[in-house]
């Protein structure tokens, strides 16, 4: 089952993480009042997270091509710590790394962030943002309420049992049941 998840959290996460999952994850997104989210996985040497999968409009252009080092940012904050964050002054916090935010020339102004685990061990981070375009003159979106976060915590709990119930028939053969 390790390795099937480390496997899972290279270049193999499209086969274990099904359209069911997506749903389960953009539905969520949608709920809490988010832009967009992203599962962001650890890669193989545990120095970047590597988003897998991105509901936003902008996914192409990032999705398994960019790298969070662990050594800034807010999402690698969650890794060090594992603990959830709830941050409705993104532009405003210090620790945010606005690198991706400067390609996609947007900025992040809300975020929701909650460590990965399956198979025993921190695989990622799940996050949800709100968004503005960087040339936009709108106020900032309204942010999150720690319900929001609460919410992406049970929702994140149970995708990860999914994935594990997933993995687990992959091993055993049963691929027709997962």
């Amino acid at each position: 089952m390790r390795e099937a998840a480390q496997e899972a959290c290279a270049a193999g996460f499209d086969a274990v993480f099904d359209q069911a999952m997506r749903a389960l994850l953009v539905d969520e997104f949608a709920r809490v009042g988010a832009h967009e989210g992203t599962v962001w996985l650890l890669d193989a040497q545990r120095e970047s997270l590597v988003p897998r999968f991105n509901s936003g409009p902008h996914a192409e252009k990032f999705v398994d091509r960019f790298r969070q080092s662990l050594r800034s940012g807010m999402i690698s904050m969650v890794v060090a710590m594992e603990q959830p964050i709830c941050e409705n002054d993104v532009n405003k916090n210090a620790y945010q790394d606005p690198t991706l935010d400067q390609e996609l020339e947007l900025q992040t102004c809300a975020m929701l962030a909650v460590p990965f685990l399956f198979v025993g061990e921190l695989r990622g981070v799940v996050s949800c943002v709100q968004l503005r375009r960087t040339d936009s003159a709108e106020a900032d979106p309204p942010g999150f309420r720690a319900g929001h976060l609460h919410a992406l915590q049970l929702r994140v709990g149970i995708l990860s049992r999914l994935i594990e119930a997933r993995l687990l028939a992959l091993c055993l053969g049963l691929e027709g049941l997962a």
